[in-house]
């Protein structure tokens, strides 16, 4: 790995992933990142611990690094290969940088880094599949943006995330007839099995849908999000017809706590007859009662079921945007060239 001289006092410098010490560090440039942005979510290293421990098609010595300024790590990034329902695939480049070091080489670093990776995956397992190359950037992160752009990315999409800013005035919205809530218990894995096949089936055609596969299941189980208690899922009969699974976090440092109103899925069948609306309602009761003093979602804001004015009519406003980038599709068996020649 290499070293770029910006020019200033401090030069970044670019090294491997070490595995789990560098957690910690790489959890306080996610919860800057969050924070800077407007993200209420606030990652935990045990988190980070359960999330690199699942990853799959990784080579995390070769996929991730992280940049040092000073010693002292400011930011990391990671090359992933993410197989579609369609049956293509991706690589998901993924760059942290905490905003005190933003403009100063580092967004290079890491892309150069992720991009000279890309083409070591693509080259590898794009022989008989179309490909592509997706970075997500954060909306008020202008350099990383800028970064982006000059390796040719083209923007794709636009996810938002939304905030409730209280629990007031919560509308009483009745289910449909002919459904019902259950409630699911805490170590009920056979109902757990369920949801996560429903939520599988219900976002199956959504943009950037992955293959389900254990280890992600293995993976939402140990996660921090993962409270069956607070989920609220609507039957038809013995058929799980919609669900929302809900999850707090911590309190912040405010004394406000954010309970997390995600995954709002519907199976097709059942859509159009209001059961979001109901189930976001009783969400929004289930996360104040447990303690809970705003809410937030994420949506992607070109969703063809207009989910993100569901969510608007519901009392959520946007508090930050992340944009979608592309270099592709290649087709098969091709071996594109993604580092600009005056990064290489």
């Amino acid at each position: 790995m290499t070293t770029t001289n910006t020019g200033g006092a401090a030069t970044p410098r670019l090294r491997p992933y070490r595995g789990p010490v560098d957690h910690p560090d790489m959890t306080r440039v996610a919860n800057a990142v969050g924070a800077f942005n407007g993200d209420p979510s606030e990652r935990s290293i045990a988190g980070m611990d359960n999330y690199y421990a699942h990853l799959e098609h990784a080579d995390l010595p070769r996929d991730c690094a992280v940049v040092e300024l000073d010693g002292r790590v400011v930011a990391y990034g990671r090359a992933s290969r993410t197989e579609l329902i369609s049956g293509a695939f991706q690589v998901e480049c993924i760059l942290n940088v905490e905003p005190d070091a933003r403009g100063r080489g580092v967004e290079e670093l890491l892309l150069g880094h992720a991009l000279r990776r890309a083409e070591e995956i693509l080259a590898d397992f794009g022989r008989d599949r179309p490909m592509a190359v997706t970075a997500f950037v954060m909306g008020w992160d202008e350099s990383q943006r800028v970064a982006v752009e000059a390796a040719g990315f083209s923007r794709v999409r636009v996810g938002v995330e939304l905030v409730r800013p209280n629990l007031d005035d919560i509308p009483d919205i009745p289910l449909p007839e002919g459904f019902e809530i259950r409630r699911v218990g805490a170590t009920d894995r056979a109902m757990h099995r369920r949801v996560w096949e429903a939520a599988a089936r219900a976002f199956a055609q959504t943009y950037g849908a992955t293959a389900q596969t254990e280890d992600q299941y293995e993976l939402w189980l140990g996660s921090d999000d993962f409270d069956p208690p607070l989920w609220r899922v609507a039957f038809h009969g013995d058929e799980i017809a919609a669900q929302i699974l809900n999850y707090l976090r911590p309190r912040e440092r405010d004394g406000s706590r954010v309970g997390f109103t995600e995954s709002i899925s519907t199976q097709p069948e059942f859509r159009r007859r209001g059961l979001a609306r109901a189930l976001l309602a009783e969400s929004l009761r289930t996360v104040r009662d447990a303690g809970a003093t705003k809410a937030a979602l994420g949506a992607d804001s070109m969703n063809p079921n207009q989910a993100q004015s569901l969510y608007e009519s519901m009392g959520f406003q946007v508090v930050s945007r992340t944009f979608d980038y592309r270099l592709g599709p290649f087709p098969a068996g091709s071996a594109p060239r993604l580092v600009p020649e005056g990064w290489r």
